[in-house]
């Protein structure tokens, strides 16, 4: 074998051996780091960063072995060619600003998600912690943009005074943007519902479902009926919202109608009652309640009124069954649904 197949042998040898340990160390590392409470994006970008070490360290060793004045004639092949000194700042720049961003983004989402554990072993409202996540992610991220700027020496003044004026233009623009972050600050802050409550918001409109996330612009609701909508804060603040369940008891009230010979002023209620306190869902406290909601020549109708554990929506159904078998010639209509819907 002669002497160039032998340097480029060992040329490939050695940038091999050199991955290999940068995979390596890669592994180890990556390995540690993920039982740590460290973002996964931190781990990975620290990873890619040790596999890049030895291989620049085999840089130096693959010249001389190829050639030791191979080095300085492609340097000087370079310097010909191109301004150097003029690239090499800008080199460095541009790998400074890779590696702030990536580490930024990393240990922004570190910070991050230890501050919102800290708060959820504290027990601290959901709301506050989505609010506090957000809030803490956009200054992190604020100081990196102004970290990079200083790196590459652009002045404080020139973004400041460039987001002024886009500020005064964006917001005759985004009104009702602005209104959405406004509205979802409130929302966060005064916690009229939470994530996971089932609400109704609308007036004219109404929309029922779970709130799966509340975010600076929008609300997330998964409807009753399997959908997911994402409405403005602006018209959840400005609207009728109802929280179904914000307390732990709903109540139910289910009609009955009865003919005029079928009806006892005194035994009526009492069936009704007995029946009712048969079934062990429906709540001792409150009371369950009978009053008379309608008179007709033939006809008497009574709102039996009682209460419930929330969720527990098929003790309606079975309060129905169990009036229907103690008064058999009624009509049972269901009025309030104990937030069925």
């Amino acid at each position: 074998m002669d002497i160039i197949s032998q340097h480029i042998v060992l040329t490939i040898l050695t940038v091999l051996i050199a991955a290999a340990i940068g995979l390596i160390l890669r592994r180890l590392l990556v390995g540690r780091l993920k039982k740590t409470v460290l973002d996964n994006w931190l781990v990975q970008t620290l990873g890619v960063i040790i596999v890049f070490v030895p291989l620049i360290l085999s840089v130096p060793v693959v010249f001389v072995i190829l050639d030791n004045n191979l080095f300085g004639v492609l340097w000087a092949a370079i310097q010909a060619q191109i301004h150097v000194k003029d690239i090499i700042p800008i080199s460095l720049n541009l790998v400074q600003t890779a590696l702030i961003i990536a580490l930024g983004v990393g240990i922004a989402r570190t910070l991050v998600a230890l501050a919102v554990r800290g708060m959820g072993e504290n027990r601290v409202d959901i709301n506050i912690r989505t609010l506090v996540r957000r809030i803490f992610y956009i200054i992190i991220l604020t100081f990196i943009v102004f970290w990079v700027l200083s790196i590459w020496n652009i002045p404080i003044t020139i973004p400041v005074t460039a987001i002024g004026i886009m500020t005064v233009a964006l917001t005759v623009a985004i009104q009702d943007i602005l209104k959405d972050l406004v509205a979802g600050f409130y929302i966060l802050m005064e916690r009229p519902f939470h994530i996971g409550d089932q609400i109704t918001i609308g007036d004219m409109v109404i929309r029922t479902g779970r709130v799966e996330d509340v975010q600076i612009r929008s609300t997330k609701l998964r409807l009753v009926s399997g959908e997911e909508v994402a409405i403005p804060n602006a018209l959840v603040f400005g609207s009728v919202v109802t929280n179904n369940t914000f307390y732990g008891e709903r109540r139910a009230t289910i009609i009955v109608k009865l003919p005029e010979e079928d009806f006892a002023r005194e035994e009526t209620p009492g069936k009704i009652l007995k029946s009712l306190k048969e079934i062990d869902l429906i709540l001792v406290k409150p009371e369950p309640t009978i009053s008379v909601s309608g008179l007709s020549e033939k006809h008497i109708a009574l709102a039996v009124r009682f209460w419930i554990a929330r969720g527990q929506h098929s003790v309606v159904t079975e309060t129905l069954y169990a009036l229907r078998a103690a008064l058999p010639h009624a009509d049972l209509t269901i009025q309030e649904a104990a937030g069925d819907i």
